[in-house]
């Protein structure tokens, strides 16, 4: 069986991405703390950016979370759809969840971390949450009343998953206007790999 490893930092949306398409795929892999002093030097050596998720087969390296991703469908199947057209909305979705869901989520992150309360910008928090919620009316067209984005489990799931999952850790919630949403998120949340890839801090 080939050597897997996946150079990661546990609260990165990018990186619980991965974990959680390797954990539907049923792949094994060493997570490692990239920020370990036993790592880190490795790490930076395979990433040209200095940045998470890395994931090493054998002498494969593959950085950025969505080459990862389209590598892991492209050799195991699953994460898209079979038909071309179908993938498209996938694929959207995903680069949505990065670019525009992850925007808002990353204000109110950014202000909480590693603060006490009383010491947030309650503005900037306010301004990140209400981008969040207003970037969930295009999801929730989406996905209407289908199980998941796309014909299938996807790459969608796992990039919304993951963002989902941290907003929920930082008390930015999924507004009742958008049931269908919440009801996806809770689908979600119940399967076995959501429970083996969440950080150990959010349980």
């Amino acid at each position: 069986m080939a050597s897997i490893k996946l150079y990661n930092k546990p609260e990165c949306p990018f990186c619980w991405k991965i974990r959680l398409a390797l954990a539907e795929l049923g792949i094994h892999a060493e997570i490692i703390d990239s920020q370990s002093e036993q790592h880190i030097e490795e790490w930076r050596v395979l990433t040209p950016r200095k940045t998470v998720p890395v994931l090493v087969i054998e002498d494969v390296v593959i950085y950025e979370s969505n080459v990862i991703l389209e590598y892991l469908s492209e050799v195991h199947g699953h994460l898209l759809p079979n038909k071309p057209a179908e993938r498209i909305l996938s694929r959207h979705i995903n680069l949505y969840s990065d670019g525009v869901i992850g925007a808002g989520l990353r204000e109110v992150i950014f202000e909480k971390r590693g603060k006490q309360a009383n010491e947030w910008d309650l503005e900037r928090i306010k301004l990140g949450t209400e981008a969040f919620e207003k970037a969930l009316e295009y999801l929730s067209i989406q996905l209407a009343d289908k199980e998941f984005f796309s014909s299938c489990y996807s790459l969608a799931e796992v990039a919304l998953t993951a963002r989902f999952g941290l907003a929920e850790a930082y008390g930015v919630e999924i507004p009742t206007c958008y049931k269908n949403l919440s009801n996806w998120f809770k689908r979600m949340k119940a399967r076995p790999s959501y429970l083996a890839t969440v950080p150990q801090i959010y349980l």
